[in-house]
This record gives structure tokens, C-alpha cells and sequence, in this order.
């Protein structure tokens, strides 16, 4: 397993486009100007094991998507949280081996202690464990998403 770590302004088309994909097979992005999004994140963080099987990113959100999701669930504090973490997806062929923490351990070292918040489906056990794993509280209420028929829960990391 390789674990990689970049800028996205380090990454090439070919790697960029690797990781649109699987957030895009992830399902639960609005994908207009998601090229653009992900090339303004803080990191872009790739596990490879023959290919890309997983994916995930320190993003910087802009002020009012983080003010949104921190209304919508009730949560106060927002200013507190720099980074969010997002986009994180192993693919299904690969899911139950580790990729996963694998992601979390990566992302966790690179942020080194700085506090952030991220979004999951409120049905997803997986992501649940995780972040629950690493340090991370779910704040807030459970909210209605934007891209589909299915609510989000907001986890935090001082």
C-alpha cells in the first residue's frame, strides 16, 4: 500500500483525474465545478495498491458552505474549524482492508493537531467508526443533504 500526500497544484491531470472519479463514484458530491474544488483543497491524499483504490482531502471550505452546514446542524463554534475533511471514498472492491484507516491515519498526521470538521451520511456505520476512532465527536443534529434523499451528520476534531 502507498500512501500519498499532495498539493493539488503538485498533482498531474492524470492524477486529478483519478480522484474526481472516485468521489465521483462516492455519489455524494454535487459534481458542477468539482474540478475546481478539488484543485483549490489544502492536500489531496491518495492510496494506491496497484491503483488508486482511495481517496480523501483536507479541503478549505469558503466561509458560507462551512456557515450552512454548522447552521443546519444546530452547532455553534464553526469558527474554530479551519479545514474540513472531505471526499473521502475507498472503492468498493476494496472496502474492508484497511484503506480506510489507512486515509484517516494519513490525514490526521497531515493536519497535525489543527482542529476541523467533516460531513458523512447519517447510515454510514463505517465512517461513523472511523471517525470516532480518530479523535473526532459528532456536534449538532442530523440535517437533510443537498445531493440526494438522505441526511448528514457533522463530526468534529478540536
Amino acid at each position: 500500500m502507498e500512501k500519498i500526500i499532495k498539493n493539488p497544484e503538485d498533482c498531474n491531470d492524470a492524477e486529478l483525474k483519478s480522484f474526481e472519479e472516485l468521489v465521483t463514484e462516492g455519489g455524494e458530491v454535487a459534481l458542477a465545478g468539482l474540478r475546481q474544488r478539488i484543485q483549490r483543497a489544502e492536500k489531496l491524499v491518495f492510496i494506491n495498491d496497484g491503483k488508486c483504490v482511495a481517496v480523501g482531502a483536507i479541503k478549505n471550505p469558503n466561509a458560507g458552505y462551512k456557515a450552512r452546514v454548522f447552521e443546519k446542524s444546530g452547532a455553534l463554534e464553526q469558527g474554530r474549524y479551519e479545514y474540513e475533511l472531505g471526499w473521502l471514498y475507498v472503492s468498493e472492491a476494496a472496502r474492508g482492508k484497511g484503506y480506510g484507516r489507512a486515509l484517516m491515519e494519513s490525514i490526521i498526521h497531515t493536519l497535525s493537531g489543527k482542529a476541523c470538521f467533516a460531513t458523512t451520511r447519517e447510515d454510514n456505520d463505517s465512517m461513523h467508526h472511523l471517525f470516532n476512532r480518530f479523535g473526532f465527536s459528532k456536534i449538532g443534529q442530523p440535517y437533510r443533504s443537498e445531493n440526494g434523499d438522505y441526511s448528514l451528520v457533522l463530526y468534529a476534531k478540536p
